[in-house]
């Protein structure tokens, strides 16, 4: 019956098993290079979106979406895309692109948006889309694989669903991290938790995957993975280093100095827990092919057993 049930499972395309991943993404631009924090999503291998806003089980043809928080796209506190063209503003890995322009990957949004013009409800604004398209043209990132059960991808399917998607962005306390945060504690509760000490109450992509890792540690059927997605090679300005709240301030010298200068005791104190912070970072030789965000052509490697709800 094993075998047989094997056999079926093979035939229909449909995988026995679901994961989740937790992207890191290093910062940019001039708030990155001030925080240095970067930015948190996180991939659902089995739940996928028509219109952004509510998910679903996926079909066979498709292979998850992107979540994150976002802000400034008409009022949405989250998103989903999927995984193919949230990294790389295409379709298919055919049309991925080795290395790239500026104007080439303005031109990939572009025709992206005119390709789904329908698939928002709005038109969201320039920037907008520029959060949520081709993300691989202007970060690195590292991929954190953990197994999730079809129990834990309904919960918080039904938790997306169920909650009031208007944001209420604040970059202290209700940011991109803290969303990626809420959800990982609906899929294993208490996995994930802010730090005191080194980030100063605030939510960091660092901590995410430090907790993540001693989490998983405990459980080893979560069969951690870590993968390393590089930005794609071009004239864009390269991202840079992921760090948390005090480590962030620390190397930030421009900033250091005259502040030590103005209030010495409590800089110094920031700076020792900067120095001090060795939590865990995930870094991997092991590099992600571009086809694994996309459907394989058979589009048997992300049907759902389960109905949908």
């Amino acid at each position: 019956m094993r075998w047989l049930l094997l056999l079926l499972v093979f035939l229909s395309g449909v995988k026995a098993r679901a994961d989740v991943t937790l992207i890191i993404e290093d910062p940019i631009n001039f708030l990155g290079h001030v925080s240095s924090t970067g930015h948190s999503a996180l991939w659902l291998e089995d739940l996928c979106s028509d219109d952004h806003v509510h998910m679903r089980w996926c079909r066979n043809n498709e292979n998850g979406s992107v979540v994150s928080r976002y802000k400034g796209i008409n009022g949405y506190d989250w998103l989903a895309m999927p995984p193919g063209p949230y990294l790389f503003a295409v379709d298919s890995a055919d049309e991925v692109l080795d290395t790239v322009s500026s104007a080439e990957v303005e031109r990939l949004r572009e025709e992206y948006r005119a390709k789904h013009g329908n698939s928002f409800r709005k038109d969201p604004p320039e920037y907008g889309w520029v959060q949520l398209l081709g993300a691989s043209y202007r970060r690195r990132m590292i991929l954190i694989r953990v197994h999730t059960t079809e129990d834990q991808d309904l919960r918080l399917m039904q938790w997306l669903n169920g909650r009031s998607n208007r944001t209420h962005f604040n970059f202290f306390f209700s940011n991109c991290s803290d969303f990626a945060r809420q959800m990982l504690d609906v899929l294993f509760p208490g996995a994930v938790h802010r730090n005191i000490f080194f980030d100063a109450g605030m939510t960091t992509p660092k901590q995410l995957e430090s907790s993540l890792h001693h989490y998983a540690k405990r459980h080893p059927e979560l069969e951690f993975e870590v993968d390393e997605l590089p930005q794609v090679p071009g004239d864009i300005p390269r991202s840079g280093h992921l760090y948390g709240v005090t480590e962030s301030f620390v190397k930030s010298k421009p900033y250091l100095l005259p502040l030590a200068v103005i209030e010495p005791v409590g800089i110094g104190t920031v700076a020792a827990a900067g120095i001090a912070d060795h939590r865990y970072v995930g870094e991997t030789e092991d590099r992600i092919a571009e086809r694994s965000f996309f459907p394989s052509e058979s589009g048997g490697v992300t049907a759902s057993l389960a109905a949908e709800p």
